[in-house]
């Protein structure tokens, strides 16, 4: 979904005159249909078969790109994508830094935004749906419906990234929609750990900056990077944040004694 952002982005954009400032909007609009079709095929399933099934839908799309070439350019990508801008400001978003921060505040909203819907009716429904769901649906609350929601939000988001990505590098392939592209983002949630705003940001932060630093390790990069991911899946099951929240139930534990005490 993040490649359906990038290409929808591009396209509109390039072809069909919509303004820059537009294309993240549009992007997760489009990522979001996708997302809300997939999610209405493949959420009734559970486990290994909705797995199956996401990859499935990535691989049919990646196909489709890499070969419909009058459309996508197939292999050779779009070039020449327009640099994201502001109306009305004259800043340089070809520069590094200040897409840096543009994409710090997009980000820093993004975060505000998840945060207040899951303290909504709303987000306490997704929350019930995640720990128990058969007690979620004895409480009156369609437990597909509210996954099909969180799905469709997530691909929407994942769509408006897409978009950023593409007119930040101005250059963008198949290889987007590819199983690697795929994968990585699965690593950064499994680093970081699922189920908190924190863990997939830390997750990210952690996978690049790791993957920088073994650059010195040359062809036993790959090596080390997956030895220290099973370490982290064998050690860290909840990821990185699962340490800072056993750190916090251990102050509340000790909190709560001394209160008894």
């Amino acid at each position: 979904f993040f490649g359906i952002g990038a290409y929808a982005s591009a396209i509109l954009t390039m072809r069909y005159g919509v303004p820059v400032i537009l294309g993240p909007l549009c992007a997760a609009v489009i990522a979001g249909l996708f997302g809300a079709a997939v999610g209405y095929l493949s959420l009734r399933s559970t486990g290994p078969q909705f797995a199956i099934l996401t990859l499935s839908f990535g691989s049919i799309l990646y196909t489709i790109v890499n070969y419909w070439v009058d459309f996508t350019r197939g292999p050779m990508g779009l070039v020449n994508i327009p640099r994201f801008s502001l109306p009305g400001l004259a800043i340089d978003f070809s520069k590094a830094v200040n897409m840096y921060f543009a994409v710090l505040v997009v980000l820093a909203l993004t975060v505000w935004g998840c945060y207040a819907l899951m303290r909504s009716h709303t987000g306490r429904s997704f929350l019930a749906v995640r720990e128990n769901p058969p007690l979620a649906a004895s409480l009156g609350i369609n437990i597909f419906r509210t996954k099909l929601a969180g799905f469709t939000a997530a691909t929407a988001l994942a769509g408006a990234a897409g978009s950023l990505y593409a007119h930040y590098l101005t250059v963008i392939t198949p290889d987007l929609m590819g199983l690697q592209s795929m994968s990585a983002i699965i690593i950064m949630v499994i680093i970081g750990g699922k189920g908190s705003l924190g863990g997939p940001m830390v997750g990210a932060l952690v996978y690049v900056c790791l993957l920088e630093v073994l650059r010195a390790a040359g062809p036993l990069r790959l090596v080390s990077f997956a030895a220290l991911m099973t370490l982290c899946v064998v050690f860290l099951p909840g990821g990185l944040v699962s340490i800072w929240r056993r750190m916090r139930q251990s102050r509340t534990d000790t909190a709560t004694q001394e209160v008894r005490a």
